[in-house]
């Protein structure tokens, strides 16, 4: 009987007493925290971890992170070893592949491909000349022997010496001059990479040397005229005498009517004229052949000069003999 009265005074006592201690704010928050707690998915979190762990986590993460960066540059160090050993392997074989040739050499070996390829003497000459003097150059004021020496700087102040010091008749040389130098110099280069003897050209990175186009001057009739009569000398007579006027007048008409080269001139023979259509056929550079139409009076003094005083005049060497013959 005691124990049910016990029961029932602690019950009412429960009762009356646990709503103000619910309303606590004490175990309101250590309410929260452990219906937090029993959510969580993780038990035990941060919050009570004691602080000696939290140092040991910091320290293991720092520690991580140090390993994980000397890792990756010991891995950007052996890349840039790579790199560096096959760009030196690249060169070497680039070496190998394009072996040291000097400028005399080269140049040389430059001019017996032209004459392989059966081009002009004047051409030839030509390259002989601005090589030689591009050689000459490089080797005095640059030093510099080889090819693979030669650079675009080195380029660039070859054409400045061109137009500061004098040529050899103590004038200095013109623009046109310089460009014409530097063309053969820049078509020497591209034989090389075409031979494979660079691996660039320095005439690539190189300004070209430029020149404007003036117009071509013509000769006044008046002046012309004075050129036809300066050829009949005063107080001079003969037969060849008159074979020479003959002649220098029919070149003069030929150079007045036709406008080609002094060398294309001296390059036509008798077979070269056609008498029935008034053409010339002139062999020009790279032995390329054109024909030109010749006007009246231009014809008339060709047929005159060969009419008169070079009848029937073949030689053994039939059409192929020399239109304007030597006094």
């Amino acid at each position: 009987m005691r124990e049910k009265l016990f029961l029932v005074t602690a019950w009412v006592w429960v009762k009356e007493m646990l709503p103000p201690l619910l309303e606590h704010p004490f175990l309101q928050e250590r309410e929260i925290n452990m219906i937090s707690e029993s959510h969580s998915p993780i038990r035990g979190s941060a919050s009570q971890i004691p602080p000696h762990q939290h140092r040991a986590q910091d320290i293991t993460a720092a520690r991580a992170r140090a390993q994980r960066t000397k890792r990756d540059a010991q891995i950007q160090a052996r890349k840039t070893v790579q790199q560096s050993s096959r760009k030196k392997n690249h060169q070497d074989i680039q070496r190998k592949n394009h072996p040291s040739t000097s400028l005399v050499d080269a140049i040389e070996a430059y001019l017996q491909d032209h004459e392989g390829g059966n081009h002009s003497h004047k051409t030839l000459e030509w390259h002989a000349t601005a090589l030689g003097l591009l050689r000459r150059y490089l080797e005095e004021e640059q030093a510099m022997t080889q090819v693979e020496e030669v650079d675009a700087p080195a380029i660039s102040a070859w054409f400045t010496y061109l137009r500061t010091v004098p040529g050899q008749r103590g004038n200095p040389r013109c623009e046109r001059t310089v460009q014409t130098y530097a063309r053969s110099a820049r078509a020497f280069f591209r034989w090389l990479m075409r031979r494979e003897m660079l691996a660039r050209n320095p005439f690539d990175q190189v300004a070209f040397p430029k020149v404007g186009r003036p117009l071509i001057q013509t000769i006044e009739p008046e002046e012309f005229e004075r050129l036809l009569q300066a050829c009949a000398p005063q107080g001079e007579s003969g037969w060849l005498v008159e074979r020479a006027i003959a002649r220098n007048r029919a070149i003069f008409w030929v150079f007045y009517d036709t406008g080609i080269r002094v060398s294309e001139l001296c390059g036509l023979c008798v077979g070269d004229f056609d008498r029935k259509h008034g053409l010339l056929t002139v062999t020009g550079k790279g032995s390329k052949q054109r024909r030109i139409a010749v006007g009246n009076t231009c014809q008339r003094n060709l047929l005159h000069y060969l009419d008169r005083h070079r009848p029937g005049e073949k030689g053994r060497y039939g059409n192929r003999q020399a239109l304007y013959a030597y006094e």
